[in-house]
């Protein structure tokens, strides 16, 4: 390992300047860079992929609404899919997704299943509701008994990221409320089975509450900065390591 150190892959001499890197540090060096710009790739392919998935997206949403049984397999295909459903509201059981922020003000989005005719389920996001005087003091949600038309956009449930708390149903009485949407948890306390996606419910519709439109969280640009990040220490690290290894000679 000792005489690895010391060796020298190449003495390059060009006027009065000689090039004399050393093995070990020519190994790491091209690690780096290797693994360096393959994050740089990756970043770049996620970007390019967020950027066609956007544009797909944009266009899908001004699409005539179809049925479930219309969908495309592909959860990506479906994302922001116009559709429009006929059921009836479970009025038994719903949930509120906690600390949400609509115009300044704190709340809820209340979540609520809709039973379909051919004995599929659906979970809908109604939209936002403002929380109460206190905590304790819960919204109550008005819910129709009888069957409704629905239409909306379909998209994956909530991203759990940093929540305050597990999805613990301490009091057993409803609503519900969630720190995060997990389906599976979800079909646990309905006691029934759920569409893998959920439905966001058209503004206009009259069951629905403020702010029930979904975000388009495609960021392509982050990725291409991170890109450029990669390739931007890829360039300074090569730079560096032919700063450290060109040194000048006086010409015998």
């Amino acid at each position: 390992m000792k005489a690895l150190l010391h060796t020298r892959l190449i003495n390059l001499r060009i006027g009065n300047y000689e090039f004399n890197p050393g093995i070990f540090a020519t190994l790491i060096t091209l690690a780096l860079l290797y693994i360096m710009v393959l994050m740089a790739q990756w970043q770049s392919g996620k970007a390019e992929y967020k950027d066609k998935l956007h544009e797909r997206i944009v266009a899908r949403k001004d699409l005539p609404p179809v049925s479930l049984d219309e969908l495309p397999e592909s959860v990506d295909e479906r994302l922001f899919m116009p559709v429009q459903l006929s059921g009836q509201f479970d009025t038994e059981h719903y949930f509120l997704l906690d600390n949400r922020v609509v115009a300044g003000q704190v709340g809820y989005e209340v979540y609520a299943a809709l039973r379909l005719p051919n004995g599929k389920s659906i979970l809908i996001n109604r939209g936002f509701v403002p929380q109460g005087r206190t905590r304790q003091q819960l919204p109550q949600i008005n819910t129709p008994a009888e069957t409704v038309q629905l239409a909306g956009l379909l998209d994956k449930p909530p991203s759990k990221t940093v929540v305050l708390a597990q999805n613990v149903n301490q009091t057993g009485r409803w609503p519900m409320v969630l720190q995060y949407v997990d389906l599976e948890e979800v079909k646990g306390f309905l006691g029934y089975s759920l569409f893998d996606m959920i439905l966001w419910l058209d503004p206009k519709d009259p069951n629905s509450f403020a702010g029930s439109q979904p975000a388009l969280n495609l960021d392509g640009a982050k990725n291409s900065g991170y890109a450029f990040q990669w390739y931007a220490m890829s360039a300074a690290l090569t730079g560096i390591y032919f700063f450290v290894n060109i040194k000048k000679k006086p010409i015998p």
